[in-house]
């Protein structure tokens, strides 16, 4: 008898070739959609693909209608991120608390022994563990969003691409006879939000923004900012001031509503505290092996010691400086190329 797998679909080319892939596997497939934001005309277009797809590849569809919770646990963290001066990751927050969680429940519901999704992430096993490991193609690898997974759902976990490229799933596509799907353009930016324009979004949910003063570190006043949230570290451009030296937002204070702005020089760190940490191999911190942690998506890996400190917080120790850190955002560790944890930045100094 075949094994049941639930795949996350969304109507895009990674998951749609993820259907096709674990068929070939001798997979049986259930396909299930969830709608996280947007109006039903909105939604109509690419949950209308994805039934499509798996019509044609005769696999049971699902839809889920999630707004109100998506709405409820991630909008609103994105919102109260901004209101305190941090910069949210919302995919680092879903996927743990709403996306997988949800896949896990929908699985064990319909028989499913496994859940699959269409990100670039390998799984592996070390010293007899199922873990996340970093995708084939390093320029797509997705296990940054990945890192606060349970151990109990990573077991169930099947990622047919994670060996592969992603021109190589484009030419998969097309061998398939799906050439429309094959020229699909990837998904970019935040999914709930139009033009990737947060200062917008935020401000149609009747976030004010409040004037205040940009600053140097010692706090001498040199001109005078839109509202905290219209800015983000590390940022240059759009800062309306007149220097004879280019200027970055190093610091927001809330208390104050000022924000600090410092040459680039001055914004390099060798320390982070991060909160809320999800650490899934505590031999690598007990032994207190050497890690690479990654603080964006795009940046390269930086050699670090990870230090706990409480249940809540631990502290990074960058053995190479990092610039333009920003609180809110995500630090992910790996041993070689793979995923023992990570957590929310706190602070850098």
């Amino acid at each position: 008898m075949n094994k049941r797998v639930l795949l996350g679909m969304s109507g895009g080319i990674d998951s749609s070739v993820s259907a096709m892939l674990l068929q070939e596997q001798s997979y049986t497939v259930i396909g299930i959609t969830f709608l996280f934001s947007g109006t039903d005309d909105q939604n109509h277009h690419f949950l209308k693909d994805a039934i499509a797809l798996a019509e044609s590849l005769k696999i049971k569809h699902i839809t889920v209608d999630l707004r109100k919770e998506f709405e409820e646990q991630v909008v609103s963290y994105f919102i109260d991120e901004y209101i305190k001066g941090r910069t949210p990751f919302p995919c680092a927050y879903c996927n743990p608390n709403l996306k997988f969680n949800y896949l896990n429940k929908y699985a064990i519901a319909n028989n499913c022994e496994n859940i699959a999704t269409g990100h670039y992430v390998k799984t592996g096993f070390y010293k007899h563990k199922k873990y996340l490991f970093q995708g084939e193609d390093p320029e797509k690898d997705q296990s940054f969003f990945l890192w606060g997974l349970p151990r109990e759902i990573v077991y169930k976990l099947i990622f047919p691409l994670g060996n592969y490229e992603k021109t190589m799933i484009r030419e998969i596509a097309k061998e398939k006879g799906f050439l429309s799907l094959s020229e699909k353009k990837d998904s970019l930016g935040i999914c709930f939000i139009d033009g990737n324009d947060y200062r917008n979004f935020l401000k149609n949910r009747g976030i004010k923004s409040q004037p205040g003063n940009f600053v140097d570190e010692n706090g001498n006043v040199l001109g005078q900012h839109k509202g905290i949230f219209n800015y983000t570290i590390g940022q240059r451009r759009g800062l309306g001031l007149n220097m004879n030296f280019p200027l970055f937002v190093a610091e927001f204070r809330l208390d104050d509503n000022e924000i600090v702005l410092a040459k680039y020089d001055d914004l390099y760190c060798i320390k982070l505290h991060i909160e809320n940490y999800y650490i899934i191999d505590n031999e690598v911190i007990k032994l207190g092996i050497e890690l690479v942690v990654k603080v964006r998506y795009r940046l390269q890996q930086t050699r670090c010691n990870l230090h706990i400190l409480s249940d809540t917080v631990a502290e990074v120790e960058l053995l190479e400086p990092e610039a333009m850190i920003a609180p809110g955002q995500t630090a992910v560790f790996y041993h070689n190329d793979r995923l023992v944890g990570g957590g929310f930045i706190k602070s850098a100094e």
